[in-house]
C-alpha cells in the first residue's frame, strides 16, 4: 500500500503530538511507501501515514537552573573510557525517533570504542547547546561533535550555528537527510550532509556561509554501494553508512 498524504496545516497551529505541545513552522507533503510499515506489539502490520511537519516546542525556554537535570535525564546510559572534554551529541528525528534508532545503535557503538557520544531527542536542543557552552567556559569541550537525522539535523544545523556565533568552533557536524539545506557557518571545520532523498542528479545543497574556510561533503548515499535502497525513514539504519559514521566521529575525538 501507497499512500500520499498531504494535511494542509496552518502555520501557527499547536498540535499535541505523544502528549507534548507543538506549533507548527512549515508543513510537507510526503509520499509513504513500504518501509513506513511498522510491525505493532500485537503483531499486526500497520501502515502508519505521517505528515512531516516542522514542529517548535511551545513550551517556555528552559531555565539554567534546570538545565542540567533535563540535560542528564536525556542521555543515554553509558560510560566512556577516555577524556571526558568531548561534547558528542547525535539527535534523533521526529516521532520520539521510531525512524532514527539507527542514531541509538551508532552511539552506542562509539560508547563501546571509548567515545562519548550521546543519543538525544532533537527537541534537546536548548539544554544540549547551554550544556556544551558550559563545558567551553571550564575548557572542557574538546572535541564538540554534532549529528542528526531529520529534525535532529535541523537541530545539530541550529546548535552548530549558535556556537558558533558564540566563537565557539565545532569539529564535526554530520546530518543525515535534513529537511532542508542552508549554509554551513564559520567555525565549523568539516560538514557531511548524507542524503537520502529528492533527486540523486543532486547530492545536495549545503553551501559555505561567509568567512566559512572549513570542509563541505554533500553526498547522495544512494550512489554508493549498498545504500541505493536507502530512504529519509531508513537512513540511519544502514550498517554501511553506519560504519562510516562511527570511523569518522571516531578518528575526530582521537585527534580531540
Amino acid at each position: 500500500m501507497v499512500c500520499d498524504l498531504d494535511l494542509r496545516i496552518k502555520e501557527g497551529k499547536r498540535l499535541t503530538v505523544f502528549g507534548r505541545c507543538f506549533e507548527v513552522v512549515r508543513y510537507y507533503s510526503v509520499p509513504l511507501g513500504e518501509e513506513m510499515k511498522l510491525r505493532a506489539h500485537f503483531g499486526v502490520l500497520l501502515t502508519v501515514a505521517f505528515v512531516l511537519a516542522s514542529l517548535t516546542a511551545c513550551t517556555s525556554t528552559t531555565t539554567n537552573s534546570n538545565v542540567a537535570q533535563n540535560y542528564a535525564s536525556s542521555t543515554d546510559s553509558g560510560s566512556s573510557s577516555a577524556h571526558d572534554d568531548a561534547q558528542i551529541y547525535m539527535f534523533t528525528g521526529g516521532f520520539n525517533g521510531i525512524f532514527s534508532t539507527g542514531v541509538h545503535d551508532m552511539a552506542s557503538e562509539l560508547r563501546k570504542k571509548g567515545v562519548p557520544a550521546k543519543a538525544l531527542s532533537w527537541t534537546k536542543k536548548g539544554s544540549s547547546q547551554y550544556a556544551i557552552k558550559q563545558a567551553y567556559k571550564k575548557n572542557r569541550a574538546r572535541p564538540i561533535i554534532l549529528a542528526g537525522h531529520s529534525f535532529g539535523a535541523d537541530t545539530a544545523l541550529s546548535i552548530a550555528d549558535g556556537l558558533t556565533s558564540a566563537g565557539i568552533p565545532v569539529d564535526l557536524v554530520i546530518v543525515f537527510d535534513p529537511l532542508g539545506s542552508a549554509t554551513v557557518p564559520k567555525g565549523v571545520k568539516k560538514f557531511i550532509n548524507y542524503k537520502a532523498s529528492g533527486s540523486k542528479k543532486n547530492p545536495g545543497s549545503f553551501k559555505p556561509g561567509p568567512g566559512f574556510n572549513g570542509k563541505i561533503v554533500n553526498v547522495d548515499i544512494r550512489t554508493l554501494p549498498g545504500l541505493d535502497r536507502a530512504s529519509h525513514w531508513n537512513i540511519v539504519n544502514q550498517q554501511n553508512l553506519q560504519k562510516r559514521v562511527v570511523d569518522e566521529i571516531a578518528a575526530t575525538y582521537r585527534r580531540g
